[in-house]
């Protein structure tokens, strides 16, 4: 048993979930590698130290089927992808390396997703430690570390039981979620907020503020840039602005949130200078949206991120201000 369950023994009494596999952690590659175990480990261990009394529930569920999966994958990617677990290091880019446990792994991660999707169908909130991550994942492709894209898990989840559902996918890593962006971008029902860094300058080169949707979907994705080496304030202010503006136009009805953490100013990678106020006014921000237009509910997914002090410190503070 995790040391977690034994901690909040009586959590699934609380209305507020996070759901975390120990299958996660097997997906392990290089160690100069970014996306690392260790990721999920420093979050995991700083949960340990929140107060015993903090209203969370702490879930292991059940890993994704292979079928439960096909909502939003083709059948030969995913065939590819479980076949390439077992005899080959990567898959479709070096980015995206693999191990003999990665296929587990990866069904854990999407099973923590499906869990989210789950509880907030029910009119209820959480937070997914998913890892691998899953922004960049589309229907046909791995790319950026990620495999299956998580957060359209959780989606399809929901309009399998409310099939008109409005749902709002608001996403705050420093990367574009371009595989969110092309799987909605013709879908009217689900809107696409990301706001993250230069695409002139910054991976997946994708996301620039013209891009607003195809089709039927044209207005329905808003994608907000940033300059390189934004400080916290005017980042927070740029996000509270424009989604509140692209919220009150919409109306949605359920709300998810891709949480990457890779705008911090401590992250390796960073481009921005994020500190963790300002992440948490944006929790504060989302919380309020999902008052407004959501009743109150949220469903949190775990993207990027690549400072292990700055996970192990902000994300157990974000699940604290969520469960509150």
């Amino acid at each position: 048993m995790h040391p977690l369950l034994t901690r909040f023994p009586d959590s699934r009494k609380q209305s507020f979930q996070t759901y975390f596999h120990p299958d996660c952690l097997l997906h392990e590659g290089p160690p100069e590698h970014p996306e690392r175990p260790e990721r999920l480990q420093a979050v995991l261990k700083g949960c340990m130290t929140l107060p015993q009394k903090t209203p969370v529930a702490f879930v292991i569920p059940t890993p994704a089927s292979f079928e439960q999966l096909l909502w939003i994958h083709d059948r030969n990617y995913l065939s590819r992808l479980e076949e390439s677990a077992y005899s080959t290091s990567s898959f479709m880019s070096s980015d995206n390396y693999l191990c003999m446990d990665s296929w587990d792994a990866i069904r854990a991660s999407a099973g923590c997703a499906i869990a989210t999707g789950e509880w907030l169908a029910k009119g209820k909130s959480s937070f997914a430690l998913t890892r691998p991550p899953g922004h960049h994942a589309s229907r046909e492709t791995a790319e950026g570390f990620c495999f299956i894209n998580n957060v359209a898990l959780a989606v399809e989840c929901v309009r399998k039981t409310h099939p008109k559902a409005k749902c709002l996918i608001v996403d705050f890593d420093v990367h574009h979620g371009n595989g969110i962006d092309r799987q909605y971008a013709k879908d009217s029902n689900v809107l696409y907020y990301s706001i993250h860094g230069n695409p002139a300058h910054i991976y997946p080169h994708s996301g620039f503020p013209d891009e607003t949707g195809l089709g039927k979907g044209i207005g329905t994705t808003c994608n907000v840039t940033v300059d390189e080496g934004m400080n916290g304030p005017d980042w927070f202010r740029l996000f509270q602005t424009s989604l509140t503006e692209f919220a009150k136009e919409h109306q949605p009805e359920y709300l998810f949130v891709s949480a990457g953490f890779d705008a911090h100013e401590e992250d390796p990678f960073s481009l921005l200078k994020v500190k963790d106020r300002a992440y948490l006014q944006a929790v504060e921000m989302l919380q309020e949206i999902a008052s407004t237009y959501c009743n109150g509910q949220s469903a949190w997914f775990l993207e990027g991120g690549y400072s292990t002090t700055v996970l192990k410190r902000l994300v157990p503070k974000v699940i604290a201000k969520l469960a509150q």
